[in-house]
């Protein structure tokens, strides 16, 4: 079984006392969501990662990478567990390649790890950097499609930064372009067992395509926003999920939340 630990949303600022929504520090934020899941980066080393999947700066500072990186390092390298990044809308600056390409996950590279794949999506719009849309080019698709070609009898599982489907909420304004095309090559790709995503600040759970893939949402390591019409923040505290990886393709899903104060 591999173990999948993902974070999203981070948010950092430059300045590390700096506070946002619900007046939560999301660098204090990050580092206790980093240690609480020690117990199971420490249970688990040689079968788990950490994937990140987008957002990571919320002022697309250098520092803030910096910061990102430095923790990264202290509580997962340390373990000796490998991590990876996809660029969320506000990584669409130069900072986050600089930092962070080497740890990018991409269509073209994958992560093979026992009988799965794990295939990270850029959605986003690299012509509008400072749009908090996204956008699917076709390109990631031929690749994804490559990638199931090459390795048929594995379990695939795509990682993007945006919500492919609608959550019926404020949210959607800041929606996926063109994410039908997703939709299309899910359903006719049996090997696709899920997907999953950040963007949304929440555990959203949707089923994706004519093959009702599972998709899951992962909540933020700092605020969480409320799926309402009106933009609103949710009083649920930031957190992670984990999805095991069975060898049969089955994937499980928990998500951890901080204890609230």
């Amino acid at each position: 079984m591999i173990t999948l630990i993902q974070i999203s949303d981070c948010h950092l600022f430059s300045d590390k006392a700096k506070k946002g929504y619900a007046q939560i520090s999301p660098y204090a934020s990050l580092s206790s969501v980093l240690r609480a899941m020690q117990p199971r980066l420490q249970d688990n080393i040689g079968k788990t990662l950490v994937l990140t999947t987008g957002d990571i700066s919320g002022d697309s500072s250098e520092q803030s990478y910096t910061d990102f990186v430095t923790l990264m390092r202290e509580y997962t390298e340390a373990q000796g567990v490998p991590w990876y990044v996809l660029p969320g809308n506000h990584d669409n600056n130069p900072y986050f390649h600089e930092q962070l390409g080497h740890k990018n996950l991409t269509c073209d590279a994958p992560l093979l790890l026992d009988n799965w794949v794990i295939a990270g999506m850029d959605t986003r719009i690299s012509s509008q950097p400072n749009t908090a849309k996204g956008e699917i080019r076709q390109q990631q698709l031929d690749s994804l499609a490559a990638n199931v070609a090459t390795w048929p009898d594995y379990h695939h599982l795509i990682a993007l930064h945006h919500h492919i489907q609608p959550s019926c909420s404020w949210m959607d304004k800041h929606a996926l372009h063109n994410a039908q095309s997703l939709e299309v090559f899910v359903s006719r790709t049996a090997q696709v067992k899920a997907l999953i995503h950040g963007h949304i600040h929440s555990s959203l759970r949707q089923h994706i395509g004519d093959s009702a893939t599972p998709s899951y949402g992962c909540p933020s390591t700092c605020w969480q926003w409320e799926m309402q019409a009106e933009f609103g923040v949710s009083r649920e505290a930031p957190g992670y999920q984990i999805l095991s990886l069975h060898s049969d393709g089955i994937v499980e899903v928990d998500v951890k939340r901080l204890a609230l104060t």
